[in-house]
This record gives C-alpha cells, sequence and structure tokens, in this order.
C-alpha cells in the first residue's frame, strides 16, 4: 500500500481494494436487507417519538411546575368537578404555547386570553369537550373533538427552546452511526435478519465509516429511492450508501474475516 505522503497524489486501485478473504462471501439479499432496515426504521421512529414528548413534557413542566400534577389530579376529580379543572390546565398549556408563539391564536382568541384569562380561552375554543392533539399531514394540530378545525401547533410552541434539540433528520444519522459503529456492522435490525456491514477493504468499521453510510442515506433517498434500490441488481448489491462508505452487507455469522480481531485505527 502506498504510504501517506503518495496517497491522493496519483492514481491508484486503493479504492477499490477487496479484501481477499472476503472475496466468496454470502452477500445479504435485497429482501433480508429491507427486512432489516425497516426494523431499525421502525426503531427510530420510537425512538424520535419518545425525544418529541419527553422534550415538549420538559418544556412545559420547566414553564410551569404543577402543570402536570395538576392535569393528574383533573383526571382523579369527580366528574361534576372535571370541567371546571380541565378549563384551568388546559388553559394553562394554551398559554404556554401564545407565549412562545403569540400568531397561534387569530385575533378574537387572543383578546379572550388577555381580557378573561386561560381558563375562559380554552371554554371558547373548547365549548363541548376535551381538546385532541393530532397529528395530520406532518402538523401537529389541536382540534376539538367534535369540531374538523384546530390550532395548528409547531415544535416550537410546543418544546419552547428545546425545539433547537429536536431534528429527525440528525436524530437518524447519529442513531444510525453509533448502532453501526458499537455493533460493528450489526445494528439492532441487522442482527435480527443476521446481516452485516463490513468494509470492502476489510478493516474494521471507524465511526467516520459509519457516519459516511448513515449520511448517505440522505442520497440513496434523493434519487426517488432507486438508491436503495440498486442493491437488488448491483453485482456486490451495493446500495449508493455503500458505494460511499466503501462497504458490502453479508450475511452473518459467516467464517470471520483474518483482519476482524485487529484493534480499531486511531
Amino acid at each position: 500500500m502506498l504510504s501517506l505522503r503518495a496517497r491522493r497524489r496519483i492514481v491508484t486501485d486503493e479504492p477499490y481494494r477487496i479484501e481477499p478473504a472476503l472475496l466468496g462471501r454470502p452477500l445479504a439479499s435485497f429482501r433480508r436487507r429491507a427486512a432489516a432496515f425497516v426494523v431499525d426504521l421502525a426503531l427510530v421512529g420510537v425512538l424520535i417519538v419518545a425525544l418529541f414528548v419527553g422534550l415538549t413534557a420538559l418544556s412545559f413542566h420547566r414553564r410551569d411546575g404543577r402543570l402536570f400534577a395538576d392535569l393528574r389530579a383533573a383526571r382523579a376529580a369527580p366528574e361534576a368537578e372535571r370541567p371546571a379543572l380541565y378549563a384551568d390546565v388546559g388553559g394553562r398549556f394554551l398559554a404556554i404555547m401564545v407565549e412562545r408563539d403569540p400568531d397561534l391564536l387569530d385575533e378574537e382568541s387572543t383578546a379572550i386570553l388577555r381580557d378573561d384569562g386561560a381558563a375562559a380561552l380554552w371554554k371558547h375554543l373548547n365549548p363541548e369537550g376535551e381538546l385532541e392533539l393530532v397529528v395530520a399531514n406532518g402538523e401537529p394540530t389541536i382540534v376539538p373533538a367534535s369540531e374538523n378545525q384546530g390550532l395548528k401547533v409547531g415544535t416550537g410552541a410546543l418544546m419552547g427552546g428545546m425545539a433547537n434539540l429536536f431534528n429527525a433528520g440528525l436524530l437518524s444519522v447519529a442513531w444510525f452511526t453509533a448502532v453501526t459503529r458499537l455493533g460493528r456492522g450489526r445494528t439492532p435490525g441487522k442482527s435480527l435478519l443476521r446481516t452485516r456491514v463490513v468494509r470492502l477493504d476489510g478493516r474494521p468499521l471507524s465511526w467516520w465509516d459509519c457516519f459516511g453510510r448513515a449520511g448517505g442515506y440522505s442520497a440513496s433517498a434523493a434519487t426517488a429511492m432507486l438508491g436503495f434500490l440498486e442493491a437488488a441488481w448491483h453485482p456486490n448489491r451495493q446500495a449508493i450508501h455503500d458505494r460511499i462508505a466503501g462497504t458490502v452487507v453479508v450475511r452473518d455469522p459467516a467464517p470471520a474475516l483474518p483482519i476482524d480481531n485487529e484493534p480499531d485505527a486511531p
């Protein structure tokens, strides 16, 4: 192999060098890879939803430390007392969101909040039943149970300053990077489907390799998903993100590569 000084100065076969012990190793089938990816996406979805709910709850708790305790008390109160308690708690939720997003309400509702208070606003928006938070077309919306229209609520109104910590794309890349590196090429989905990511040159996966491969998912998706589908017909079943990272996905367990037990490069 060329010295570090000679690399990237002349044309070499280094990007395409394949570890001889890797030749002949069974590749993971497209269906097996797809199933593993679906499992991993489901886990990422659970992580993102949990973080979204956790950050939202924490942001409201930091703004009003009694909010969730009072909500639990309202649920446990006698039925006759619940409407007034829900109006108080729900109005405080709305007031916090309006504080974060002044354009959340129309002029009439804003005036009611200003003149009559949060409980009156809740009753105005929700005259017959509890408000529901739903997600329609990717946008959180507070909808009265008896109506088809509601308040469109963005992440800033729900999370406040903590919205800066929430980015689904970055979370996905971070998750795939970490689990691939810590699992030595095996994500939870790949472990379940008995597949493994390996470098073509036989070296252990580095953090940079795993980050480049995880980030490459966006390139595979940007080609109308053809970057993922390419693994069905490519000779080495490489998707675009595999070629970016110089990896292939093989069946596992399989005879270990001779280099597998070497320590990671610094």
